[in-house]
């Protein structure tokens, strides 16, 4: 096999290479055990036809197309490892002819990263805090999720459930035809039109009612949008949302039940607490790596964005048609073109490579691996406080790879906050009598509560 590699240009190389009989021989026999047994040919038993008489039969062009699909990104594979290329993502495979038998593959190669002054990254962790009516808009939120709607005897209002019938034209074309249709008499939810709810207030159950409704023209239908649709509607019950009493009663009624009203206040407390911390921590995190990428200097192979940029649209276009769909009208009804999806998904294909590969740079500079025995404790740690028992692929190479990478992730991750907080040669071993700042950070909020 005849290799050359042209020189490397941003972040990739090309390889042109050029087999002989010996090469392709091993290949040709591959094709011709996977063709014989499919064909029949005269004077033979299925499947003994000997190779010289398929080659015959259908030519050695015929057999090389038959085993192109392995061979070509297998020999891609060899001649990576002969030229002791470091590669990353998939090549770009072009045949060339046949013969001779020639093909150029160009490899994206491992970014070029320059992490800057990382260590002297600082970044303050802000501490939370919640405004003062935080439990009573969470205890309000417990309320509607246990409400009841009841019937009741008047015109409708902002707030009600409708079962109603509702005919909508437009040009004397029917665009809209529904019976017992439920609405939910809200302006905020705009359904089936903008302003549709604002019509409803005010009407009576068992009254036809007609009106006039003006379409917005930045309305996402085109085709209706800044037109005067006419209804005709006619509400056959109204319900309105009746709210439990603030007691004791209400609170046995949450989840598994609270002793008391007080009970349900001081969980409530904790768990928005919880909530504030872990979104600052969130925050801080995403904070620190914006850093990190903002010091960090990166040149992506461009066959590697756009190969992920690629994947992104065809993982979009699966989701779409899963759900019964096209992806071109899905793309309509929000108002995007392929080509503004396509140009998205290239920006965030390369934010997510830039991200993934400065983590992994930034783990490779700290000298952060992560032993066996440490994945073999994380696993054992992970079943010890459950029911299930500890299943055998737990120990695979897939799901050790797989828990070696997130424990990396993870010590990098604790690593650069280390940095950020202003410890770039480690942080001290923490004393158990000493407050951390999680502890300070609960006793804040703690406070503002009371």
């Amino acid at each position: 096999m005849k290799i050359t590699q042209d020189e490397v240009v941003e972040r990739q190389t090309t390889l042109h290479i050029e087999l002989d009989d010996e090469d392709i021989d091993p290949y040709l026999q591959r094709a011709y055990s996977r063709v014989v047994q499919n064909v029949n040919i005269p004077g033979f038993r299925k499947g003994k036809a000997p190779r010289s008489i398929i080659e015959q039969y259908f030519g050695r062009e015929s057999l090389l197309n038959e085993i192109l699909d392995s061979m070509l990104p297998e020999l891609t594979g060899k001649a990576i490892t002969e030229e002791d290329i470091d590669a990353v993502g998939m090549p770009s495979i072009d045949l060339e002819g046949l013969d001779p038998f020639q093909f150029s593959a160009v490899v994206p190669l491992k970014p070029d990263i320059n992490l800057g002054e990382y260590k002297s990254i600082r970044v303050e962790k802000e501490t939370p805090s919640l405004p003062d009516d935080a439990i009573d808009e969470r205890i309000e939120q417990l309320r509607l999720s246990v409400a009841s709607w009841e019937p009741v005897d008047r015109t409708v209002q902002t707030g009600d459930m409708v079962s109603t019938q509702i005919k909508g034209t437009l040009d004397d074309e029917v665009i809209l035809d529904e019976s017992d249709a439920v609405y939910l008499v809200n302006e905020d939810i705009g359904r089936p039109f903008p302003g549709f709810s604002d019509k409803l207030v005010g009407l009576e159950s068992d009254e036809p009612s007609s009106f006039d409704l003006d379409i917005p023209e930045d309305f996402q239908d085109e085709n209706l949008a800044a037109k005067n649709i006419s209804f005709e509607v006619n509400i056959k019950d109204i319900k309105e949302r009746v709210l439990p009493e603030l007691d004791d009663a209400f609170a046995q009624s949450i989840g598994e039940g609270y002793e008391s009203l007080e009970d349900l206040r001081e969980e409530v407390d904790k768990s928005i607490i919880n909530e504030a911390e872990t979104e600052a921590s969130r925050a801080h995190r995403e904070n620190v790596i914006q850093a990190l990428l903002e010091s960090a200097t990166v040149e992506l192979p461009p066959l590697l964005i756009e190969h992920e940029s690629t994947h992104m649209v065809e993982e979009q276009e699966r989701m779409v048609t899963q759900a019964n769909m096209v992806l071109d009208d899905y793309l309509t009804s929000i108002g995007k073109t392929r080509t503004e999806l396509e140009e998205e998904s290239r920006d965030e294909a390369i934010g997510r490579l830039t991200r993934s590969f400065v983590l992994s740079a930034l783990a490779d500079e700290e000298n952060i691996d992560i032993s066996d025995d440490e994945i073999t404790e994380r696993i054992e740690e992970l079943f010890s406080n459950s029911d299930e028992e500890k299943p055998d692929s737990s120990q695979t190479a897939e799901m050790m790879d797989y828990m070696r990478r997130s424990m990396r992730m993870e010590q990098t991750m604790t690593r650069l906050e280390d940095i950020a907080e202003g410890y770039p040669d480690g942080k001290p071993v923490q004393n158990d009598d000493e407050d951390t700042p999680e502890d300070t950070a609960e006793e804040s909020l703690g406070e503002s509560e009371k």
